[in-house]
């Protein structure tokens, strides 16, 4: 009796320790503040680019950029100086700055093509510049009223900060399949909680895979992080995204003494397991980088009625009533905290899938958060992919544009341009900001 209570009071103090997730954001260019115990902070900046070979819409959009960089440096900002001094001759002078401000909001109060000064009309001769050397001069400026935050929960890319990186759940796999031989439906159900779960915490882009395959078992097992595994997952759900599970051990044993469990036995009385170590190893795997970004690993101890039998499937309310079933709760509740933290206000980052009449059909769904008017940059992929040690480290790619989306479609966006820079083909790069 006592270690059930003793049980109970761990699992109601894990579940007090949980923080609360961070509601989306809703909002590109006017986002609300997710809390007023952070007062804003607002400057007004101008920002400015080059409009030499590139389009007018180009220059402002690359200037917009540029106006909210300099925002970000007038707020909470520390500076990190590595200077070396070698027979009294400064050899080495490098000077780091970090910005702890997010842009909540800014508003564009005005803009457009600013000309050369004076001065800079005539060369070095006195001469007037021609016409064509002006116009190189001149530059795209977008003064601002810039807002920011310290609010940890404020996402800080502007525009598209309240889109959704699409997440593909994997189905779990486990190590210690004996240990969980009184848990029914222990994968499949671990995997609806994850979906369940991460939606109840707002986060609606996501999608389940029915396999396990991208856990590599002829190794410790652990992600397979191969271009030709992790690739036909992106391609066939266009995830950017993947989160796997490891349920390392779930093992059930009885500590009582040696003696007692002797009598026990002497009486023919059944000796049951009365604690149980539950561990979980989890990853979130960038698909487009082929590389594991986020990784943790979870694990408690619970003493008292372990044995949960297999008339209480996982996930419902009598196998979550059971002390095992509390503890799989505060796993859960963890688990996808975390990976909520993670992809929460993450740039989101897609692919053109295809090209009509002048209209651009890009891989992303409503339910990543875009909507009919958002803005998307787009970064041209040129040359031959990139190898080293026989490992594909991907394309080169460059800036190209701005696209505006016209149409949702349940599964795809159609675009168009914004602005224009160079060649936009299928198969380049689109991410939010």
């Amino acid at each position: 009796m006592f270690a059930k209570e003793w049980t109970l009071l761990l699992v109601s103090f894990l579940f007090s320790a949980i923080a609360v997730a961070a509601t989306p954001l809703k909002e590109s260019s006017q986002v609300k503040e997710s809390s007023q115990a952070y007062p804003k902070h607002c400057v007004v900046v101008t920002g400015t680019a080059s409009t030499e070979d590139v389009s007018k819409a180009f220059a402002r959009q690359m200037a917009i950029r540029n106006g909210l960089k300099l925002a970000s440096m007038q707020n909470n900002l520390s500076i990190d100086s590595d200077q070396v001094v070698k027979d009294y001759t400064l050899t080495k002078d490098m000077t780091h700055f970090t910005s702890h401000s997010k842009v909540s909001k800014f508003i564009i109060m005005d803009e457009g093509v600013k000309e050369p000064e004076f001065d800079d009309l005539f060369n070095e001769k006195g001469l007037k510049k021609s016409p064509e050397e002006i116009k190189k001069l001149q530059t795209y400026q977008v003064r601002m009223e810039v807002c920011l935050t310290e609010d940890p929960k404020a996402c800080n890319n502007i525009p598209g900060n309240h889109y959704q990186p699409k997440l593909a759940i994997a189905r779990p796999v486990t190590t210690d399949s004996y240990g969980a031989a009184d848990i029914s439906n222990l994968l499949v159900g671990y995997q609806n909680e994850l979906e369940r779960r991460l939606k109840n915490q707002g986060y609606q882009n996501l999608l389940m895979l029915e396999d396990s395959s991208v856990i590599d078992p002829n190794q410790a097992v652990g992600p397979n992080l191969s271009p030709e595994v992790l690739d036909p997952v992106r391609e066939s759900t266009g995830a950017q995204f993947l989160l796997l599970s490891v349920i390392r051990s779930i093992s059930a044993h009885n500590e009582d003494p040696k003696l007692w469990n002797d009598i026990k036995r002497f009486y023919n009385r059944e000796v049951q397991p009365n604690a149980r170590y539950i561990e979980v190893d989890f990853y979130v795997v960038d698909l487009v980088n082929h590389k594991v970004v986020s990784q943790n690993r979870k694990g408690f101890d619970v003493k008292g009625d372990v044995v949960v039998g297999r008339d209480r499937p996982f996930g419902t309310n009598a196998f979550f009533a059971t002390d095992t079933g509390m503890i799989f709760h505060a796993l859960l509740q963890e688990q996808t905290q975390s990976v909520y933290s993670y992809l929460n206000c993450r740039p989101v980052e897609t692919r053109i899938i295809d090209i009509r009449d002048g209209e651009y059909i890009v891989f992303l769904s409503r339910e990543s958060g875009a909507r009919v008017g958002d803005e998307l940059a787009v970064y041209h992929n040129f040359g031959r992919p990139v190898r080293y040690q026989g490992m594909d480290l991907g394309l080169d790619s460059k800036p190209a544009g701005f696209l505006k989306i016209k149409r949702i479609q349940s599964k795809f966006a159609v675009a168009e341009i914004l602005a224009k820079e160079g060649l936009i083909q299928v198969g380049d790069t689109v991410r939010s900001w």
